[in-house]
This record gives structure tokens, C-alpha cells and sequence, in this order.
């Protein structure tokens, strides 16, 4: 009897690292330039150099805050989906089926990995096309995601070439 593997979906996210960072450090300087105006406002110092230097400070930890905010929210997205029929890539739309996968090859272009993916097309199934999919900048590895890639086309490719063993008839084995 034969089995097929089925793998958890992998969705791929852009990283978000540098997004969290702006905003923590921004509600970090937002506390103490919040406590610090408000010590010199309530201490009589209206007019003095560091209620300035708190507003200023105020000032740009909100400018911080909505910034790391944006970057969390773009880093939301989704980008890449791989599940058990396709791989999926939200940014051009491009949905490449497993088994019309052909060959799978990874290169450095400009300091970037990318798996080229030689698969056929389903509009003309006489023509073979190619997709760059690019492995760097997203929230995991891109040797991770090569690899997830490597493993899912070759079970589906080693797959094809296996004889099913319900196919024969037992009746005719010795």
C-alpha cells in the first residue's frame, strides 16, 4: 500500500526584527520623555531647556512608535505558502503545482540566494517555464526554506518513478 506524505502548510513572513526593535525602543524613550515633561510641568519649569529637550524626545519616540507600528503591520503579510499541492508566492501571484515542478536549482545572485524552478506550464503543457523564487529576507532562513523546497519536489519526484504495489495482481506471484 502506498502512503503519501503530507507536510504542515509553511508560511513564509518578511522579517520583522527591525520593526520590533523601533518599536520598543520608541514606548521605552515615550515613557521617560512622558515622566520627564510631566515632572517639569508639575515642578514650575515651563520655560526651561529640558522641558524642550522632553517634548522634543516625546516627539520623536511617537515618531518612532508609528514606525515600528507600520513595519509590524507590513511584516504581517504573508509571502510564501508552501502546502501539499503548490507553492504559492502572494507577491506576483504565482501558484507552481508540485508535480509540475521539473528541476529545482539554487544560485547567488547579487549577494541574494534564489531557487530557480523549472516547471511546466498549465496553459501549455508543451513549454517549460522558469520562476526566481528569492530565499533571503524573510523571517526564516533561507537554507531552511530551500530545504523545506528540496524535500517537498523530491518526494513528489521520486514518487512518480516508484511502482505501486496494488497494481499487481497477487494471484500471478510466484
Amino acid at each position: 500500500m502506498k502512503t503519501e506524505t503530507t507536510y504542515p502548510t509553511l508560511i513564509v513572513y518578511p522579517r520583522r526584527g527591525l520593526a520590533v526593535l523601533w518599536a520598543t525602543t520608541s514606548a521605552i524613550v515615550l515613557s521617560v520623555a512622558f515622566g520627564g515633561l510631566l515632572a517639569s510641568l508639575l515642578g514650575g519649569g515651563w520655560a526651561s531647556p529640558m522641558t524642550l529637550l522632553y517634548l522634543a524626545l516625546l516627539t520623536l519616540a511617537l515618531f518612532g512608535l508609528r514606525k515600528g507600528w507600520q513595519g509590524i503591520a507590513t511584516a504581517m503579510r504573508l509571502l510564501v505558502e508552501l502546502n501539499n499541492e503548490e507553492l504559492i508566492d502572494y507577491r506576483s501571484g504565482r501558484r507552481i503545482a508540485w508535480a509540475s515542478m521539473v528541476e529545482l536549482a539554487q544560485r547567488r545572485v547579487d549577494g541574494l540566494w534564489v531557487i530557480d524552478i523549472d516547471h511546466i506550464d498549465e496553459d501549455d503543457p508543451d513549454r517549460l517555464e522558469t520562476y526566481a523564487l528569492p530565499l533571503s529576507g524573510y523571517h526564516m532562513t533561507g537554507r531552511r526554506l530551500g530545504a523545506e523546497i528540496r524535500k517537498r519536489f523530491a518526494e513528489v519526484d521520486q514518487g512518480e518513478d516508484l511502482p505501486d504495489e496494488e497494481l499487481k495482481n497477487p494471484a500471478t506471484l510466484p
